[in-house]
C-alpha cells in the first residue's frame, strides 16, 4: 500500500529539507504505484474475471488493512491533539456518513495545512 509509504517518506524528506524536502519525497514515492493504476487500469476488467486473481486479491485484502491498522497504530504515538480530533472526524465521515476516501483525505489534508499555518504544530516538532 503506497500510502503508509507515501507518509512516512514525506516525513523523512521534511525532516531532511523541509517543506520542499517533503514534497519531492512524497512525488518519488508515489509516482510508481500512480503511473503503474493509471497504465494498467484498462486491464483491470479482465483481472475481474480471473478466479485465480480473484482469490489473491480475496487475500490481499485483509493483508492491506493490517498493514495499513498496523501503519496507524505506530503513528498515533506521535500525534498531536487537533490531530486526534481530525482523526475523530476523518473516522466519523468515513465509517457513519459513508462520504468518499478521496474526499475524506483532501478535506483532512487542507484542514491539516490551515492549522500548521496558523500555529498548531508538527508531531515531534
Amino acid at each position: 500500500t503506497p500510502g503508509p509509504v507515501v507518509a512516512t517518506v514525506a516525513a523523512v524528506g521534511y525532516a531532511a529539507h523541509g517543506l520542499g524536502g517533503a514534497l519531492l519525497a512524497a512525488l518519488v514515492a508515489f509516482a510508481p504505484s500512480f503511473s503503474f493504476i493509471l497504465l494498467g487500469g484498462p486491464r483491470f476488467e479482465r483481472l475481474r474475471s480471473n478466479r485465480t486473481a480473484q482469490a489473491f486479491l480475496d487475500g490481499a485484502g485483509p493483508a492491506a488493512i493490517g498493514a495499513i491498522f498496523g501503519a496507524a497504530i505506530l503513528l498515533a504515538i506521535v500525534l498531536r491533539g487537533w490531530q486526534f480530533a481530525l482523526l475523530a472526524a476523518a473516522a466519523l465521515l468515513l465509517l457513519v456518513l459513508r462520504r468518499g476516501v478521496v474526499e475524506t483525505l483532501v478535506g483532512a489534508g487542507v484542514i491539516g495545512v490551515m492549522i500548521v499555518l496558523a500555529g498548531g504544530g508538527l508531531p515531534g516538532h
